[in-house]
């Protein structure tokens, strides 16, 4: 993982300790929580990285209670973890009416990851987008969503941050996306942003760290409807699956199953697109023919 962990990753590796330490006590949310000041809903939500305790004396009431000394080793550990992931994300200055409640979660998550594997039957997927489509994209949606004029250009900003993910020097996040063929064909802006987006595309696949593979409409081929990305984080912390809902909210699961099921998917896709090599050519064809 490269530098320093951020809020978001130490959150989820707080919440993975502290929910080894109660089942080595044999202990249940409930009897975790009893007498504690903070509900078992609270300590759920810690357990999964959704949030982090708001007080330092919870946490080591908690540790108490799992038999961990806070001056021993692993106690000193955890409340250095604590401490960061009571920290704000650089994305918070992003919240707005277009962005998602849970997208400052995602985002520090995505900062951090190894590998994501990532598929959008309809768009290409959020990193790979050029800034003029971005902002077509969001012009689109800001009368619909009623939300003002400057939440455009704070959507387009964000969506730049995190394309910075992929293109940084420093341990880039590796990359593998498939995006449906449709993505391409329906025009967002104009037939320019269109075929600067298709070039985009073309010249993000020749990075080392970058996989491009399209999904054509055509053909007996293994589909699903929904856009969704797996994020590997490597040996520290557990791989996250994320997809999109109907009112534009991000579901997030660590569950080893729900990982699992999403990674069949994306295989059987994978096997059903065209190779990274056909992509290339395919894309600069279909470039030819937007009009």
């Amino acid at each position: 993982m490269a530098g320093k962990p951020r809020p978001t990753a130490r959150k989820i590796a707080l919440g993975q300790e502290l929910r080894r330490l109660r089942n080595t006590r044999g202990l249940t949310i409930e009897e975790a929580t009893a007498g504690m000041g903070f509900s078992e809903a609270q300590l759920q939500r810690v357990e999964t990285g959704f949030s982090a305790l708001r007080r330092v004396n919870h946490l080591s009431a908690l540790l108490e209670r799992y038999g961990v000394d806070e001056t021993d080793q692993l106690g000193e550990e955890l409340m250095v973890i604590w401490r960061d992931a009571a920290s704000e994300e650089w994305v918070s200055e992003f919240k707005d009416g277009m962005t998602p409640a849970q997208m400052p979660k995602f985002v520090g998550i995505e900062e951090v990851a190894r590998t994501i594997r990532a598929y959008h039957p309809l768009l290409p997927w959020g990193m790979l987008q050029t800034e003029e489509y971005a902002r077509a994209l969001f012009a689109m949606q800001q009368p619909v969503l009623e939300a003002p004029s400057e939440s455009v250009e704070k959507a387009v900003r964000l969506r730049l941050r995190r394309r910075e993910f992929i293109t940084r020097e420093d341990e880039p996040v590796n990359l593998v996306a498939i995006i449906g063929e449709s993505a391409l064909r329906h025009i967002v802006g104009d037939i320019d942003v269109m075929q600067g987006q298709c070039r985009e595309l073309i010249k993000l696949s020749e990075l080392d760290n970058v996989t491009i593979q399209i999904l054509p409409t055509q053909g007996k081929r293994y589909r699903f409807t929904a856009d969704f990305s797996i994020l590997n984080m490597g040996d520290e912390l557990p791989s996250q699956v994320q997809a999109d809902n109907a009112w534009g909210a991000l579901a997030m699961s660590g569950k080893p199953r729900d990982v699992g099921v999403f990674t069949r998917r994306f295989e059987r896709l994978t096997a059903a697109a065209l190779s990274p090599e056909e992509t290339a050519d395919y894309v600069r064809n279909l470039s030819r023919e937007i009009k």
